[in-house]
């Protein structure tokens, strides 16, 4: 079996998707962080399908070692700077599950099967539209990120060289300022984009894009929907951590 068939067999309707980016987000700060791990772990499981494996390598060493920094600097005593820092960790250790849910949303979600989500649950144009370019929006900027980088690299200014340790503020002006100008462009650019394609508030398009449930969408919505019924039924939890 080929790769694309592999993804076309595991591949989630988007609206078990946008089920799945709501069951996460709603776990983010009020569940305890065990109920957030159950959530990346099926996404990280279809990231893997997807043949997305260095992402899923990265984000379990970054939030581990968050983790880790995390529960030795809680228990010194560090002053205001340290307090600071933990702020940081914990904000990093409780997002990240989120993250890494619509991450794989945002990555696997084709804009013309969203709108066929969309039209399939009578949701209004005036939501569709901001949330398609919304996810357009950030992959774009990230290709964006990368070409200058790319530039920057061709004229010898890295993140981690003796040029940028010794001015640090050039690094930030030739990385951050044309990123800056770039993102302001991009959201005007798919904004046009959207409306050249005959995306409008008053106009019902019409989309080609075959999307429905299969056996993986119902496997993915029962794990979620056991997920809660843990979080929400106390007595079935047992002895689940409550971290």
């Amino acid at each position: 079996m080929t790769k694309q068939s592999r993804n076309l067999a595991f591949a989630l309707d988007p609206r078990t998707k946008l089920f799945l980016a709501a069951v996460a987000n709603g776990m983010i700060f009020s569940a305890p962080l065990v109920y957030s791990l159950l959530m990346v772990v099926v996404a990280s499981i279809l990231l893997l399908l997807e043949g997305k494996w260095k992402f899923v390598c990265t984000f379990f060493f970054v939030y581990l070692t968050a983790g880790f920094f995390f529960d030795f600097v809680k228990n010194l005593d560090i002053g205001t700077s340290g307090t600071i820092i933990l702020a940081s960790l914990f904000l990093m250790y409780r997002i990240m599950p989120a993250c890494a849910v619509l991450y794989y949303v945002i990555t696997t979600t084709k804009v013309n099967e969203f709108l066929a989500c969309m039209s399939r649950m009578h949701v209004s144009n005036k939501v569709t539209i901001p949330l398609i370019v919304m996810i357009r929006f950030f992959p774009t900027v990230y290709d964006e990120s990368r070409a200058i980088g790319n530039a920057m690299r061709m004229r010898g200014i890295r993140l981690f060289s003796l040029r940028t340790l010794k001015n640090p503020v050039a690094f930030l002006e030739y990385r951050l300022v044309p990123l800056l100008v770039s993102v302001t462009k991009i959201g005007d650019e798919l904004s046009i984009a959207a409306v050249t394609r005959g995306l409008s508030a008053d106009t019902k398009r019409t989309c080609i894009a075959t999307i429905g449930f299969r056996w993986v969408d119902f496997v993915v919505i029962a794990y979620c929907v056991a997920v809660v019924l843990f979080y929400v039924i106390p007595g079935l939890t047992g002895n689940l951590p409550s971290v």
